[in-house]
């Protein structure tokens, strides 16, 4: 009866991509969605309502992008160390990968939003400035006297 070779562990290139390419996937997703929140004062200019700006519209998609690729990652990761019969399961790089993988949930649904936020309808209503503006802002509508 033969007995099967014990897997070995992967190479260090593998051990690289898991444990540095699926964490910052997820940052750069994170970061990418906070950034396109940061770009919201371009929707208004001069108490117009311009709607998103192209620059909201990139960075949001990259970051829903950038933040469904880590699962895809550590998947083809995981799947090529299985077929040519490493074990990923033991190196070190592996399992903070998947708990990072798992914790990324939270910050793949804040991409969601920021992107569902991009074609959200104009919060104010079509109104433009109008309304309580004026009257924070210490200017009335129409000048005293």
């Amino acid at each position: 009866m033969s007995r099967l070779p014990a897997p070995s562990p992967p190479p260090a290139s593998w051990r690289r991509g898991a444990a540095l390419g699926v964490p910052g996937l997820i940052l750069l997703g994170a970061v990418l969605s906070v950034l396109s929140a940061a770009f919201s004062a371009d929707t208004f200019h001069d108490c117009n309502y311009f709607g998103p700006s192209l620059r909201m519209h990139i960075s949001g998609w990259a970051g829903l992008c950038a933040g469904l690729c880590a699962p895809m990652l550590y998947a083809v990761l995981h799947r090529g160390a299985l077929r040519r019969g490493w074990a990923p399961a033991p190196s070190r790089a592996s399992g903070p990968a998947l708990v990072l993988l798992v914790l990324g949930v939270l910050p793949l649904l804040f991409e969601a939003f920021v992107v569902w936020t991009l074609y959200a309808p104009d919060p104010a209503g079509g109104h433009d400035c109008s309304g309580l503006a004026y009257a924070l802002g210490g200017r009335g509508p129409h000048p005293a006297g």
